[in-house]
């Protein structure tokens, strides 16, 4: 039963499969240079061959943690939070941006853009992948686009997605 009820939570974005989480700077797009705290949400069926976090795409290696919690632990450290993982829009984000923007913070995801946007975000960076390409709507609302250029292919991938 305990089991059972752990899973609706997840299903309802009241926990997450939580990988990691910690205080860093920013060191990509817009807000490089700036002080912030990630969390990184485990699972993700998109596969990037050159993925530097093939460790998140199981979310079943990644704990069902209890959004309240990581609010409580994001509050010690950084008015920015990022929220990335794997990819974090597989899962119902509005119970953890609410939680966040209750506290007074800053709200970013990193995203593929693959999944429907859920949440209220102040900044969306969309990291398309030609495996999984985003919806049309989180295209619309992204602030910034991170394209992964590993090839030829993958560049003329990345300025298709400029048109």
């Amino acid at each position: 039963m305990l089991e059972k009820s752990i899973s609706q939570a997840v299903e309802k974005g009241m926990m997450l499969p939580l990988m990691e989480e910690f205080y860093t700077i920013q060191g990509e797009g817009s807000h490089t240079g700036k002080a912030a705290y990630f969390i990184r949400v485990g699972g993700c069926d998109v596969g990037c061959h050159w993925c530097d976090v093939k460790e998140s795409w199981d979310q079943e290696k990644h704990p069902p943690t209890a959004v309240e919690a990581i609010v409580a632990n994001a509050a010690k450290y950084s008015k920015t939070i990022v929220v990335t993982g794997g990819e974090p829009l597989t899962w119902d984000m509005g119970p953890l941006t609410t939680g966040l923007k209750e506290e007074g913070m800053q709200v970013h995801i990193e995203t593929s853009g693959a999944y429907p946007l859920s949440g209220t975000w102040d900044w969306i960076c969309l990291s398309p992948k030609k495996m999984k390409m985003p919806l049309p709507e989180v295209y619309e609302a992204a602030h910034e686009l991170k394209v992964i250029v590993f090839n030829k292919h993958d560049f003329a991938k990345a300025k298709s997605c400029l048109l």
